[in-house]
Parts: C-alpha cells; sequence; structure tokens
C-alpha cells in the first residue's frame, strides 16, 4: 500500500502527461489537450454513460476548465482492456520462460525463439551471453539481458483505439534496456520494478539493473522517475542514479562520455581476438558489448573489464557485428556508448600445430609435420623457411589433405613454419601462425685409425669431432655384429681393450651428440688378430698325436 502511494504521487508530480498505475483499484489517468469527460469515458471505458461516475469521483464540475496533465482516477472495473500481445522479436543464447498455461495456473518451462508470443504473469530468464527482445503493442521494447530474471506483472491495453498500454515488469535481478512508448501514445505508462527501487516514464530511453541491494538506472533519451518508500527522484537525459535498498534514491550523477573507439576497417581475421580504445578520465570499468545489428536488438557477447579493451571469443561466426563500448564510473553507472561497425572474418581456423616443437630434437634428413583440423578445413597448406616474416620461403606445400605429412631438410639451421586451413569451397583461412624448429646435423661419422697393438692391449683411435657427447664402440666376431663381443662407452676419441683370442674382429663406432642423437655407424673395420707364440699350440698339437697312437 505505502509502496503504491509512493508511486502514484511520484507519478503525479514528475509526469503530468503520463498514465499512472491503479491504486486500490484506482486507475489515474492524466487528460490530454483537448480532452473532456465524456471523450475519455468513450475511449476508456466498457460503458460510456459511466462517465458521470468519473465525474462524481473527481469532484468535476466544468471539465471544460480542466488543464491537460489534469489526473483523474477511474475505477479499474469500469475500464476497457484487454490483455496485451507480448511479442519476441530477436533471441540470442539460451533464453527460457516460465509460461501460464491457458488451461489454468499451471507453468510450464520453455525455450524462447523469435516469433513466439508472450503475456501477462509469464517470466523471462536469460542465461550467459544471452539476451531477448520484447515488445508491446504501443512498440515499447525491453532487451533482457544476460543472467536476467524478469517478470511480466501487468500488460493490458487500454481502451477502444488508441492502445494506450499499461505496463508493469518486476525485474529480480540482471538488466534490462527500455525503449518505452517510442509513438508517444498518451496515456501509455511502462513501470518497472526491482527489490530495492522502481522506476516509470513515458517515451524515455534508458537502463535499468538489478541487484538484491542496490538498483541503477542511466536515461540516455528524454526522463524518468526513480524511487521507493522512502523517497523519489526525476533523472534527465544524460544522469543516472543509483538507489541502494532501505536507502531512498541517490541524487542524479552526469552519465560518463562515449570512450573514443577506432574505426576497425579490416576485418579481424584470428579469434579469440582483443580490441582496445583510449582510457577514459573518471572510468573504473569498460563494457563491450558485440550486437549483429546496428540498434542492438540482440547482445551475442557482454564483456566488463578494468582496462580499456575486450576479448572477442572464437565462439562469433563470420559476419558484420557492431560494438558497443562504454565506461562505467566508480559508483557503477553506465555512461553513453560508442558504436563502430566491426567484420569478423576467421574461419577457416588456422590449424594447431603438433609438431616439429622448438624444443624438439631434429636433424638433417625427412622431418615430420602434423596439426590439427579445425572446423570446415577440407585441405592445407604448408610454408617452410628460413625467415619469421617468410619473405624467402623455401618450401610451399598446397592441397595436403591429411594432418600430417613429411618432407627433407638438408641442411641445419632455424627454421619456420606455419598451416593455412582452406575449406572444401577454395575458401583460405588466415594465415596459420608461425612455429620455429631448429634443424641440427647428423654426428658426423668418425675416420677410425688403424689399430695399435701392445702385448697386451688393442688400442683404437679416431678423429675428435665438435659437439659430440661421447662414442660406442663395438668389437664384434661377425660383420653383421650379431656376435657382439666388446660394446663400451667413451667420452674420449679412443678405447683400450684387452686383446681378444687369435682371430678375425670387426669393429664400428658412432658418434652421439648432446642430444643422445646416434650418428651412422662406421664400415664395419676388418681386425686380424694373429697368433703370436706358437709354442702352445705345438705343444698342444703334439699331446694330441701321441694320445692318438
Amino acid at each position: 500500500m505505502k509502496l503504491k502511494q509512493s508511486l502514484a504521487l511520484l507519478l503525479a508530480i514528475i509526469f503530468p502527461i503520463s498514465a499512472l498505475s491503479d491504486t486500490e483499484g484506482e486507475w489515474a489517468y492524466p487528460m490530454q489537450p483537448g480532452e473532456s469527460v465524456w471523450t475519455i469515458a468513450h475511449e476508456l471505458l466498457t460503458d460510456w454513460r459511466e462517465w458521470k461516475t468519473i465525474e462524481r469521483m473527481n469532484n468535476v464540475s466544468n471539465d471544460k476548465l480542466m488543464a491537460p496533465g489534469t489526473v483523474l482516477k477511474i475505477p479499474r472495473s469500469l475500464i476497457s482492456e484487454h490483455r496485451s500481445d507480448i511479442k519476441i522479436l530477436d533471441v540470442s543464447g539460451t533464453v527460457t520462460a516460465q509460461v501460464l498455461m491457458n488451461a489454468g495456473s499451471a507453468k510450464a518451462h520453455l525455450p524462447l525463439v523469435r516469433g513466439q508470443s508472450l503475456s501477462q504473469g509469464d517470466q523471462i530468464k536469460t542465461s550467459v551471453q544471452s539476451s531477448v527482445l520484447l515488445e508491446f503493442d504501443d512498440g515499447t521494447q525491453v532487451l533482457i539481458l544476460e543472467n536476467s530474471l524478469l517478470r511480466i506483472e501487468q500488460a493490458t491495453v487500454v481502451g477502444n483505439k488508441r492502445k494506450v498500454v499499461d505496463i508493469k515488469v518486476f525485474l529480480e535481478e540482471g538488466e534490462a534496456e527500455i525503449r518505452a512508448n517510442p509513438a508517444k501514445v498518451p496515456g501509455s505508462q511502462f513501470l518497472i520494478e526491482t527489490p530495492a527501487a522502481f522506476a516509470t516514464t513515458k517515451g524515455t530511453t534508458y537502463r535499468v539493473r538489478a541487484r538484491s541491494d542496490s538498483t541503477a538506472a542511466e536515461v540516455t533519451q528524454g526522463k524518468i522517475g526513480v524511487g521507493n518508500t522512502l523517497g523519489s527522484t526525476s533523472i534527465r537525459q544524460g544522469y543516472g542514479t543509483v538507489t541502494k535498498k532501505d536507502s531512498a534514491p541517490e541524487k542524479p550523477k552526469k552519465l560518463l562520455a562515449a570512450p573514443q573507439v577506432p574505426e576497425f576497417n579490416a576485418a579481424i581475421r584470428y579469434l579469440p581476438a582483443k580490441i582496445s580504445w583510449s582510457a577514459l578520465t573518471g572510468a573504473a570499468k569498460y563494457r563491450g558489448q558485440i550486437s549483429p545489428d546496428r540498434d542492438f536488438t540482440a547482445i551475442v557477447y557482454d564483456s566488463v573489464s578494468t582496462q580499456p579493451k575486450m576479448g572477442l571469443p572464437a565462439s562469433l561466426e563470420d559476419k558484420e557485428y557492431w560494438l558497443r563500448v562504454s565506461a562505467i564510473s566508480a559508483k557503477g553507472l553506465q555512461g553513453f556508448s560508442a558504436v563502430q561497425p566491426i567484420r569478423v572474418d576467421a574461419r577457416p581456423f588456422p590449424p594447431i600445430r603438433q609438431a616439429p616443437r622448438p624444443s624438439d630434437s631434429i636433424y638433417v634428413g625427412n622431418i615430420e609435420f602434423a596439426w590439427s583440423r579445425p572446423e570446415l578445413a577440407a585441405s592445407f597448406v604448408v610454408d617452410i623457411a628460413k625467415d619469421e616474416k617468410f619473405l624467402s620461403a623455401l618450401q610451399n606445400y598446397t592441397d595436403i589433405s591429411d594432418t600430417k605429412f613429411s618432407t627433407e631438410v638438408s641442411e641445419p639451421g632455424n627454421y619456420f613454419w606455419r598451416v593455412t586451413s582452406v575449406t572444401s569451397q577454395g575458401k583460405i583461412g588466415p594465415v596459420g601462425f608461425v612455429g620455429r624448429f631448429t634443424v641440427k646435423p647428423v654426428p658426423p661419422k668418425p675416420e677410425v685409425k688403424p689399430p695399435v697393438s701392445s702385448e697386451d692391449e688393442l688400442f683404437f683411435s679416431w678423429q675428435e669431432e665438435p659437439d659430440v657427447k661421447y662414442f660406442q664402440v663395438q668389437l664384434a666376431s661377425d660383420d653383421a655384429f650379431n656376435k657382439i663381443i666388446i660394446d663400451e662407452q667413451t667420452d674420449k676419441a679412443e678405447l683400450a681393450i684387452s686383446k681378444p683370442e687369435p682371430g678375425t674382429y670387426y669393429m664400428r663406432v658412432r658418434a652421439f651428440d648432446t642430444d643422445d642423437y646416434a650418428g651412422e655407424w662406421t664400415a664395419p673395420q676388418q681386425i686380424e688378430q694373429p697368433i703370436e707364440n706358437w709354442w702352445p699350440l705345438i705343444f698342444t698339437g703334439a699331446a694330441t698325436v701321441l694320445l692318438l697312437l
């Protein structure tokens, strides 16, 4: 009761040419220029003959002397009204509604789509990065932004011809952008309530953000009234106010100007991306919003940051968009907006490079490349160069249908590579991101010197080589090295082993670099180990002959 009385007082003071909310079953109507109780009765009442009731209730003796804006109290029971048809003009993301069913009070939770209708009593909920645009009979539009919960308390068309609309919504949480009564239909009213305050208006464009403990309202065109049981205030164009729960609305503050946002002449070719603009004095935060149309009837992406920049998600489709940027003050009031067109042309996305990686140990010879397959990519173009800007590409490979391929790189050094996606229709996507890899020389094949023999050792040596960590030496009794006798490692270009038994042997060496990568084996070197003392053999042979006798 107290809230309704405060509302009626606020409206009567601030908006003498607006229709008023009902109080105790009455509807307060401000007289328009040229109207009389007689004409009002014909337009608004179910029975025009009740004009005498209106005169009696309002102590009217001569309605011709009543000034425009004079508020008449009319019993709601006498008014001709029917429920307004609420159209859904646009939906972005995931939006659901708790809808009253025709059969009675039962409610159903439905996903909303463009073209559906809602009515009085329905409740709308938007998810993250989602929005829905509603339109009422008088052209009033309400854009409900992400993470919002709004209930349509009342939506009726009053009268017989003019479509005077009486709208009341409750924004429990979240944000709504309102363009109320753009056609300036006399008498139409739009009231939005929140947990902390209410706002009402005539033909006006404004924003309302509701939290459990506060409400913010900003006017970009026209004028609104904001109040609660503790007080009220009028907010004109370019101002805003914050109302905390259990407190009267704060004195209106001037809104921040629109930030200076650069023009984006070139298409945005890579997603995710970043957009930045100049900092604005007095801004505590910045808000960037993306819409497919200039009027922002849908918001496909919404971002708030403490820095004058925003990210663009990879989920944005390739198309024309509009960017809207505004600054937010330390009080939480959002200022005027700068709007710029942008164009996204980022598909097919560049693949994610998988191999080779900069940390991989890669050697001269056949090198394998691998990458992911982005959506829409039917084939790929691979470029390899020795400079990061690919001014002199060494190799260019086209029409690669697989996500991997290999090629020969014959010289050691630093290389750069990239992969670009191509659709089945031949559309080339953004040039792939640059990767780097280093090709190392294969550890050299040692030049083995002839072995040197001492009384009880064989000494092998070979040429010293740079960047060699160690050598592997093998000695076998067969040239296929299936019967290995010695297998040792040494960090020097030499190795001494105990003399083997007399016979024919084969020796080979290979080098390992600091990454433990093995070079080629040297060609097997045949070594003859002679019998140096014949007496044991003669003695053994003589003994064998005697045994045979």
